[in-house]
This record gives structure tokens, sequence and C-alpha cells, in this order.
């Protein structure tokens, strides 16, 4: 029995990684704002600790002191997050264990599938380029380069793809489930050709774990995704069969939303063919994957039967989405039979 402090473990996989530890028989100390309250709170082996860790003084005056074998660290978006939990933690923990994000492959070659030593840690984003994508992507970069230039604390960084399952609370996945529930033409960015390696939540967990347990895990980088590679239509035609619909799917060219002016939030449109090797995680962790029908019907299943949040992005528009696809497809059949 191991105790793992988890920073950011009440939602998402964050929430799958504790109940996977408990599972195991680990005890588990959770810190988090306490805005949410998953049912393992009343646990044997959990205990809570409040706060905010962007409040520096009180993470300090909360951790220092207190001893695990290791921490999961869920929430660490810049070097500084990194820097300051390992001066609270030090000589205090067995194993620091970094969520990073398969983001930071955009500072290298992206020659598919990337291996996890494909990144830059001198990158510097194209000049005058500042967006949220390179915010975040620059912010993991620079918390992995802290963690890996240290020697006191010992390491594992884990860096998955798109994460989607239930729960999920970007509601990414719902754009597409929502759309396709309610029988209406649903529009496709370039048609949903791009081929990817998404991660299963629950698989992400399991993962974590078979880092904590593998002695060879110490300095390491794994990346940790699904087996199959998928295209976007591919998801999306699973979803459809799964929730007995027969979609109309009208595939739109990027340029062609941008020349009418309509904006389309499609969530996954800008996912590039992003493929990233996970034979080292599968070779080492003995990681293993959920074949991707099976967890991507038990997600769409969830959203349908038990999931009462908001709509997903943009659902409030969603006549005018309809009426774009109505009149895009009857300009392009006018075109296919004209002379």
């Amino acid at each position: 029995m191991a105790s793992v402090l988890v920073i950011g473990g009440t939602t998402f996989f964050g929430k799958a990684i504790v109940e996977e530890l408990l599972e195991a028989g680990h005890r588990v100390t959770v810190f988090s704002r306490g805005q949410k309250r998953p049912p393992f709170f009343d646990h044997e082996r959990v205990s809570h600790i409040r706060g905010d860790r962007s409040d520096r003084e009180g993470f300090r005056e909360r951790l220092q002191g207190q001893t695990f074998d290791a921490v999961i660290d869920n929430i660490a978006y810049t070097a500084d997050d990194v820097r300051h939990a390992l001066d609270v933690l030090q000589g205090n923990v067995g194993r620091y264990v970094l969520t990073s994000s398969a983001a930071v492959y955009y500072t290298g070659s992206l020659v598919m599938p990337v291996p996890e030593g494909d990144v830059n840690y001198d990158f510097q984003p194209p000049q005058g380029e500042e967006s949220p994508f390179w915010s975040y992507t620059m912010g993991k970069l620079r918390a992995e380069k802290v963690l890996i230039s240290q020697s006191e604390v010992p390491y594992t960084i884990l860096r998955p793809p798109v994460v989607l399952g239930p729960e999920d609370p970007t509601l990414r996945g719902y754009f597409y489930f929502q759309r396709l529930r309610d029988g209406r033409p649903l529009l496709l960015t370039n048609g949903g050709v791009q081929s990817f390696r998404l991660v299963y939540s629950r698989d992400l967990a399991r993962g974590y774990l078979r880092a904590l347990e593998t002695e060879r895990a110490e300095g390491q980088i794994y990346n940790l995704a699904q087996h199959e590679v998928v295209r976007l239509i591919d998801l999306v035609r699973e979803a459809a069969n799964v929730l007995g619909q027969d979609p109309t799917i009208v595939s739109v060219p990027a340029d062609a939303f941008q020349r009418s002016g309509f904006e389309y939030p499609e969530p996954y449109a800008r996912m590039t063919n992003f493929i990233p090797d996970i034979s080292k995680a599968e070779e080492e962790l003995g990681y293993t994957s959920t074949p991707f029908v099976a967890w991507l019907g038990e997600t769409v299943l969830w959203y349908r039967d038990s999931y009462e949040g908001p709509d997903s992005t943009g659902y409030e528009k969603r006549d005018e989405e309809v009426a774009f696809a109505e009149r895009y497809q009857e300009l392009v059949g006018q075109l296919q039979s004209s002379p």
C-alpha cells in the first residue's frame, strides 16, 4: 500500500485516477479547491486537503512536512507550478508524476508516429504568435523542463493526447453526440478525415497506476493513448451507430466556412493528423487500451442516459447550423448538375 498525493483529483480523469488507486489498495490524499465532492471522499483511505495551488503560501502551509510515496500533479500548467511543488515536497515524496500533454510535440518535427523524444525544449513560438494554444503548450513544455533538470526528486512524465470519456467537462465529444441525437444534419469541417489517437479517460487513469507500480518508469516519459488510429468521421459514425441514428453528414471545406463568414465552433475541426507512438508504454509499463468501439459506446451512452449539464458549445444556434448545411448542400447540388 502506497500513500499518494493527487493534486487535482475530483473531476474527469483525475477522479478516475483516484478511483483506480483506491481499487489497487493505496491511500490517497486529494488536494483540491473542494468545489466537487466525489463519493470517494467518504472512503476510509481518502483524505482531502482543501486549497488552491495558485495560493503559494497556502499550498506550502498545507503540504510542507507531509510525507507521500508519490505525487500525481494533474494541474501544473507552468514552470513555477512545478518549481514551487518541488520546493514544498522535496525530501518528502518518493516519485513526482507530472501530467503533461501531447501538445508539446508541436515544438518538434511531428513525424508520425511521434516518439517521446521528439520535443524541442528550446523552442519559441512564432514571433507575434499569441494564442491559448501556445500559452498552454509552452507552459507544459517549461513545466517538464523544470522537472527534468532537477535531480532531487525521481519523476515520471505522462503525455496524453485529447482525453475523452464520461464526465468530460470540456464537452468536446458531446458536441457531436448531442447533434447526432437530434437527427438533423451534422456539419463536419473537411469531412472529418483527420486521423488521430485519442485516449479513454479510464485507460489513462490505469496508465498512471502502471507508471507508479513500475520502478523502471523513474526518469522516463510516456505517451498514453488508444491503440487504434481513427478518423473523426469514424468516431462520428460509430457514435451514430450506438445512438441508432443514420445521420446526414455535410462535409464543408474549412476555407468555405471562412469565405462564408459562418462561425462553426466544431471542437475537433483543428485537430491535425496526430498519432503518438505508444510502444514504449506498452513495452515498459505493460500499458493496454480498451477497444475504441467499446469505450466510445460507453461514453456516448453515458451522455445519453446520465448527463444533466448544459448544452454543448454553440447548440443554442443549432437552427443556424442546419440552415447553413441545407444551403450548402443546395449550392453543391446546383454546381454538380450544371453542364
